[in-house]
Order: C-alpha cells, then structure tokens, then sequence
C-alpha cells in the first residue's frame, strides 16, 4: 500500500509541474518579441523575435526557464509561469 501511494504523489507532482510556461522576455537587442511556440513533447519553448530585417530565437527549458541557448544575444534565464 505504501509503494502504491508514493506511486500516485509522484505522478500527482508530476502533472502539477506539467502546467509551467514560460514568459518570453520583450525584447532581445531592441528587437521585439514576434511569437512564442511551446514544445510540449522536447520541453522547450522557443521565443521568436522579427525586427526590420532582422529575425532571431531563443530557447528555454520549459520546467526552470534555462536558455539552450549559448548566444550573447538572449538572456540566460526567462520567467516561469506555473499556472499556464
């Protein structure tokens, strides 16, 4: 009975985890943020920015906003929202 119920916490803190989202930042080098497109199966979101001429991406973990990212050009970290 034990093993059953440690069994069902962790699936439970599992799925309660699973509703994290990121918030992409505005702007990456004055370039504004165009769209967001989350992955739910790599658990990543990609951040997509278009500027005049311009395009450029950034990467996050989904779980802890880490970039995947080793580009200057976009933040090492983006907020996670945990009720999406």
């Amino acid at each position: 009975m034990f093993t059953s119920r440690s069994i069902i916490f962790v699936l439970l803190s599992f799925l309660a985890g699973a509703n994290a989202c990121i918030r992409c930042p505005a702007k990456v080098d004055g370039i504004k943020l165009s769209s967001t497109v989350p992955d739910d199966w790599e658990h990543v979101t990609v951040c997509y920015y278009k500027g005049k001429g311009v395009t450029a991406f950034c990467q996050y973990y989904t779980i802890n906003g880490e970039s995947l990212d080793l580009s200057p050009t976009c933040p090492r970290k983006a907020t996670v929202i945990k009720d999406c």
